[in-house]
């Protein structure tokens, strides 16, 4: 691999002639320090634990391997394995943390393997790779690119190493000071990530610069201080037994203290020790009460995390959402296309509550469920970056199918807890409330959005394509990291859990009720709430969707108007939640269901002036608050099924991902044009009316009507409570009474 290092006289770092007294000193300095490292390892682990074991010998591997090839992939592949090998040791008592072990291990080798037998191959015919010149006739794909794609896979795997102990460091029974030393000795790992960032970088500038050797140099340079500072920093912890025989008094330890014992031992002796206390286990993050058991004071501050999860979603998907329709716009994407990204997005959500967000709810509970559904989608944010290098629009569908699988899987849990956190009357209050804040991030981060991005990068020689193709590179890239560090949060964060037992004590003990929520007496009921949910989910994207282009823009453009509907129906969500107070939820459900079908059949058949825009903007308002109050009504009273229905009613918004391809369709069958947009109006109409027949049944059907009215007012039913006192069931809900 030629890496020639001169450069044209005075470049555009200052420099003058070559860079290579730069790149000998700071790679001869990097690779003294972790030979230096490694030598101290081998010395406490040989001579001190007396067991050098396969996690060593996997570092001193690496150290050979970015000495003798200035290729970083093998190295540091190498390096991680060493740090998960470890690991495997440290969580023995921990069987879903070694799971996640196994599968960040897994996710390493593969994504090395591929990438070095990528690098391998990457000429036609495969003998061009090992040649110093080509012939025309030779195509080779370049190393600075395959590596520069691989870089949120690198990000990712070093962000998980980084967060995989801290669960079992921070429980370690230890003094105070030898706990903060351990913690911070690992925490050292997310300078690597920092460098890893910086890699990055630097491949972007070798990518698209025509001096590739002389702005490709420094980003071998920080792939080499990459490897050599991982090593270290796996090191460090290793030499802690050493440490603490010769220098005892700075880790807190006194010399007649056994040294001889390794931090695998010391772990598994700590850990063991807090059994009786908490059982062992990534996932065991159960509040101190359950969440149905508060009261409106004590349900404020677990309301409040989740109001603020709703808010940092909705903020990031507005500025997401900005940034794709202004890059939709610049590569002039068709509408075929468009449709078919909404349709990944919304696809998530029809497999995600299934597959992920339901198991993982009904199983570890609310907080395990929101932690997974972040990562998910911290995932899918990187994949945009191969996708935006590689130019693929496949990619940038698969991105968008791994947000909505994350956002899918938070949606399972954040609903469901905002209904049961509290006193159950107040559950479609308290959900239109929060899913009145999430719009307003949306809303606050497209108009900041709009004023930011305009800015960025205008000084660069490059398209404007390829302009914004690389800030949406590194804006998703700081998304994901955020998600990343927000789930690691949460982790930390007290949020009541709610276990099938805080239902119904009798039902749960005696195994009487169905197992399946639509064999039970409720399951006609869920099943007509589930359609109802299919079908306003459906309206309300077709309206939001193409609500554009019935104004007669292109659909990747913007309108004043369009924020003006964003304005309605945040509006109608607060609206609605201060009409249940003296109103039933359902006749409001009725109103809102009723309101957006006639507007949409209004806005289908007026023509001139404003009076359609006036419609259109109606119909935003009226919708705003069906999805909350559907979902808070179906779920209400249905005690150890409340959280398949939670599933069952996110698995509905799938329908995100059919309606609007059926609108799209109306309006080619119509021959296009303004007037076929506004005839399409007719999908969302009959979608209105469809839902309409729910809250109907509702308040026609005595059993229903009977079944929200024993939550209503309050209808009791005594029971003892495990910590004594009585706890008031109902409708398979529990409220306490006195002290519980």
């Amino acid at each position: 691999m030629n890496t020639d290092t001169k450069g044209p006289g005075l470049d555009a770092y200052g420099s003058v002639g070559s860079r290579a007294p730069l790149l000998k000193a700071s790679i001869t300095g990097v690779v003294t320090l972790s030979f230096a490292t490694v030598l101290l390892r081998f010395v406490a682990r040989g001579w001190i634990v007396r067991r050098v074991g396969m996690d060593d010998w996997l570092i001193a591997l690496a150290w050979v391997r970015i000495t003798i090839d200035e290729c970083p992939n093998p190295a540091l592949m190498a390096t991680k394995t060493s740090i998960l090998v470890f690991y495997l040791g440290l969580s023995k008592n921990y069987k879903l943390l070694r799971i996640a072990n196994w599968a960040t291990l897994a996710i390493v080798n593969i994504a090395g393997l591929v990438l070095t037998l990528l690098i391998a191959f990457q000429c036609e015919p495969v003998s061009a790779t090992f040649r110093s010149s080509l012939p025309p006739s030779f195509k080779c794909i370049p190393t600075y690119t395959m590596l520069y794609a691989s870089g949120p896979v690198n990000l990712i795997t070093d962000l998980a190493i980084l967060i995989l102990p801290m669960p079992i460091l921070t429980s370690l029974r230890l003094p105070k000071k030898q706990k903060i030393i351990l913690i911070v000795l690992f925490a050292a790992g997310g300078f690597v990530t920092i460098i890893g960032i910086v890699r990055i970088y630097y491949f972007e500038k070798a990518v698209s610069t025509t001096l590739l050797n002389w702005d490709g140099s420094l980003s071998f340079m920080w792939s080499s201080i990459e490897v050599n500072i991982g090593i270290v920093c796996a090191s460090i912890p290793m030499i802690k037994p050493l440490a603490a025989k010769l220098f005892p008094s700075c880790i807190g330890v006194t010399r007649d203290t056994s040294t001889t014992t390794d931090l695998t031992h010391t772990s598994a002796a700590a850990t063991s020790s807090s059994t009786d206390d908490r059982p062992p286990g990534f996932f065991d993050l159960a509040g101190p009460r359950s969440a149905l058991a508060l009261n409106v004071r004590e349900s404020i501050r677990p309301v409040c995390q989740i109001a603020g999860l709703f808010f940092i979603w909705g903020f990031a998907y507005g500025f997401v959402d900005t940034l794709n329709k202004r890059f939709e716009k610049l590569i002039d994407i068709s509408t075929e296309q468009y449709v078919g990204l909404h349709a990944a997005y919304f696809g998530a959500y029809a497999i995600a509550p299934q597959l992920i967000g339901g198991p993982v709810l009904k199983r570890y509970g609310f907080k395990a469920t929101i932690i997974t559904g972040l990562t998910a989608a911290g995932c899918g944010c990187l994949v945009f970056w191969p996708s935006g290098v590689l130019r693929s629009y496949g990619g940038f569908c698969s991105s968008m199918f791994l947000v909505g699988m994350g956002l899918a899987t938070i949606e399972c849990a954040a609903n469901l807890f905002m209904i049961l956190c509290g006193p159950t009357k107040y559950s479609e209050i308290r959900l239109n409330l929060v899913q009145g804040v999430q719009p307003i991030g949306t809303v606050l981060a497209s108009i900041f959005a709009s004023k930011v991005l305009p800015t960025v990068a205008e000084d660069r020689e490059v398209s404007p394509a390829e302009t914004w193709l690389i800030d949406a590179q590194w804006i998703y890239l700081a998304f994901g990291l955020f998600t990343f560090l927000l789930a690691f949060a949460f982790y930390y964060a007290n949020i009541p859990e709610v276990k099938d037992a805080d239902f119904n004590p009798e039902q749960s003990e005696t195994g009487n009720a169905p197992k399946s929520l639509l064999t039970s007496e409720h399951g006609i009921s869920f099943i007509w709430a589930f359609l109802a949910q299919l079908f306003y989910v459906g309206a309300q994207e077709v309206v939001m969707s193409f609500s554009i282009t019935y104004l007669g823009k292109k659909i990747h453009e913007s309108s004043p108007h369009i924020r003006t509907g964003q304005g309605l129906f945040i509006a109608g969500r607060f609206v609605a939640a201060a009409l249940m107070f003296p109103v039933k939820p359902r006749w409001v459900l009725l109103a809102a269901l009723c309101g957006g079908g006639i507007f949409s059949a209004l806005a289908m058949s007026v023509s001139g002036g404003q009076v359609h825009l006036g419609m259109l903007l109606m119909v935003w308002l009226f919708a705003s608050s069906c999805f909350p109050t559907i979902f808070a009504l179906s779920v209400r009273g249905l005690g150890v099924y409340s959280k398949d229905a939670a599933k069952h009613q996110i698995t509905a918004v799938g329908a995100g991902a059919i309606f609007p391809g059926v609108y799209y369709a109306v309006v080619n069958n119509k021959g296009g044009g303004l007037w076929a947009a506004r005839y399409a109006m007719c999908v969302p109409t009959a979608l209105f009316a469809g839902a309409a027949t729910y809250p109907l049944y509702l308040c026609i059907r005595p059993k229903e009507r009977e079944r929200l009215r024993r939550v209503e007012r309050g209808a009791q039913k005594l029971g003892p409570c495990k910590r004594g006192g009585m706890a008031r069931v109902e409708s398979g809900h529990v409220e306490v009474v006195g002290d519980c």
